[in-house]
C-alpha cells in the first residue's frame, strides 16, 4: 500500500554556519571542520587545551575565519562527556553561537559506520561528530533562562540529598540490627514517632531501654511523644529484653552506638536539607511565567512534584508537541518488528533519567483508584497488561496531561481525561 506523507527536515546546523565538531576530554579539545572555497573542499583539524583562555581565543579566531569564508556564524557540535564540555558550550552560547549535542549511543554506532570498526580515536571522533551534524542526528542545546537554571540546579541538589539520605537510612537499618537483634516492628513504626523516640532517647540500645523499670520507660517515651500505644510499648520492651541476650560486650556496644549516632545525624542533616531545597524549588516555580509552567492540576499532584518535573523539562514551550516531550523523557516506544518476527515493545530510556523518575513517582501516586489516573491504570490491568507496563502507560498519559495543561493554561477537568480514555 502506497503511503505519501509530508517530509519534515530534521533540525540541524545551518548551512550558513561553519560547523566545528569538537571531541572533548578533560585536558584537550580535538576539533574538526570542513568548508568549501573556490569549488574545492578543505579540512581543518587541530588540538588545543581545554581551558577558558584558550577556548575564548580559538572561538574568536574561528569566528573571524568563518566571516572571511562567507559564513554568518559558527555551529559547535559536541558529545556530552559529563562536565568537560561545559566550558566550551557555555563560552559558545555566550557568543550567540549554535551548540548541538550528539547522543553517546548514536555516536558509538555512527563511528562503526564511519570507519568500519569499533575502535576509539579522538581525531576520528571529530569526523564522526561532523558527519552526525550534517545528517541532523543532533539535538540543539538551549541555555536555560536564569530562573529555570536555578530550578534545575536545586532539583539536582535535591536528588543528591535524597540519595544520600537513602544511603544513610540503609546503614542505620543494618547497624540497628546488630544492636537491637530482636527488633520486629514494621518499617512505618521504626521510622515513625515510636522509632524516633527509641533512637533519640535510648540510641536504639536495648540495654539502655531496659536499664530502668518498665514504668519509667513508658513515662519517658510518652513524655517525649504523646499518644504512643501501650501495646506497642509493651512489645518493644519485650523485644529489648530478648535482645539483651545477644553476646555483645560493652566495648562493642559503644562502637556500634557511635556509628549509629553518626548515621542518624547524617540522615537528619539530609532530611533537613531536602526540606529546605523543596521549599526553594516551590518558591522558584511561583516566580516563573505562568504561560510556561504547569498549573496546579489534581489531587495527589503536589507542588513539589510539579517543581521536580519542571526542573527537568525546562520551559515546556520549547517542545513543539507532546511526543517531543515523551522522547525527551525517554518514554518513546521502541518497536522491534521485522517480517514475521515480533519482539517486545519497550520504552527507549534515552532521555533524562531524573525526569523519568519523577514522572514515575507522580504517576504511581495518581494511579490509585480514587485519583485521576486510577481508572486508566486499572483498566489496563483488567486488559491483561503487566503492572510495570501499566505504570509506564500512566507515565505517558501523565506527560500528555501536563503538556496539554501547560499549553492551554486552563483549569484541569478530570471528566475530559475519562472521556478521552474511554
Amino acid at each position: 500500500m502506497k503511503k505519501i506523507a509530508q517530509f519534515h527536515q530534521p533540525d540541524k546546523p545551518s548551512s550558513k554556519h561553519l560547523v566545528l565538531a569538537v571531541d572533548v576530554s578533560s585536558r584537550l579539545l580535538d576539533l574538526y571542520s570542513r568548508y568549501r572555497q573556490d569549488g574545492r573542499e578543505f579540512e581543518i583539524s587541530e588540538s588545543f587545551l581545554n581551558d577558558l583562555p584558550t577556548i575564548h581565543q580559538k572561538l574568536d579566531e574561528y569566528q573571524k575565519q568563518a566571516r572571511g569564508l562567507g559564513y554568518s556564524g559558527l555551529s559547535i557540535v559536541v558529545e556530552p562527556s559529563g562536565c568537560y564540555e561545559k566550558k566550551l558550550t557555555h563560552a559558545a552560547l555566550q557568543r550567540g553561537f549554535d551548540v548541538w549535542t550528539v547522543n553517546p549511543e548514536r555516536m558509538y554506532k555512527a563511528s562503526v559506520v564511519h570507519h568500519g570498526d569499533d575502535g576509539k580515536s579522538d581525531p576520528l571522533d571529530g569526523k564522526v561528530l561532523f558527519m552526525m551534524g550534517q545528517m541532523g542526528k543532533v539535538s540543539r542545546l538551549i541555555e536555560l533562562p536564569p530562573l529555570w537554571a536555578k530550578l534545575r540546579q536545586l532539583g539536582l541538589w535535591m536528588e543528591d540529598s535524597t540519595l544520600a539520605a537513602a544511603d544513610a537510612r540503609i546503614h542505620i537499618g543494618a547497624i540497628r540490627r546488630q544492636l537491637f537483634a530482636d527488633w520486629r516492628q514494621s518499617g512505618d513504626l521504626t521510622w515513625g514517632p515510636t522509632g524516633i523516640c527509641v533512637q533519640e532517647l535510648y540510641g536504639f540500645d536495648p540495654w539502655k531501654v531496659t536499664k530502668g523499670s518498665f514504668e519509667d520507660y513508658v513515662a519517658r517515651m510518652r513524655g517525649h511523644h504523646k499518644g504512643l500505644h501501650q501495646r506497642c510499648l509493651v512489645s518493644i520492651w519485650q523485644q529489648a529484653e530478648s535482645s539483651c541476650q545477644a553476646p555483645l560486650t560493652p566495648l562493642q556496644r559503644e562502637a556500634i552506638s557511635g556509628q549509629l549516632e553518626y548515621y542518624w545525624k547524617t540522615w537528619n542533616l539530609h532530611q533537613d536539607r531536602k526540606d529546605t531545597l523543596a521549599q526553594q524549588m516551590v518558591d522558584v516555580v511561583e516566580q516563573l511565567d505562568p504561560g510556561h509552567w504547569i498549573p496546579p492540576l489534581m489531587s495527589g499532584f503536589t507542588e513539589l512534584a510539579r517543581a521536580k518535573i519542571l526542573a527537568e523539562t525546562g520551559p515546556l514551550e520549547q517542545f513543539p508537541h507532546w511526543r517531543a516531550l515523551l522522547a525527551y523523557a525517554g518514554l518513546k516506544v521502541r518497536m522491534r518488528r521485522s517480517g514475521k518476527y515480533v519482539g517486545q515493545d519497550k520504552i527507549t530510556k534515552k532521555g533524562r533519567v531524573l525526569l523519568r523518575k519523577h514522572l514515575g513517582q507522580a504517576a504511581w501516586v495518581l494511579a490509585r483508584k480514587d485519583r485521576v489516573l486510577g481508572p486508566y491504570y486499572h483498566r489496563k490491568l483488567s486488559e491483561g497488561m503487566l503492572a510495570r507496563k501499566a505504570k509506564v502507560a500512566c507515565m505517558r498519559k501523565l506527560v500528555k496531561l501536563l503538556y496539554g495543561a501547560a499549553k492551554s493554561n486552563q483549569q484541569f477537568n478530570p471528566e475530559r481525561v475519562y472521556r478521552s480514555a474511554g
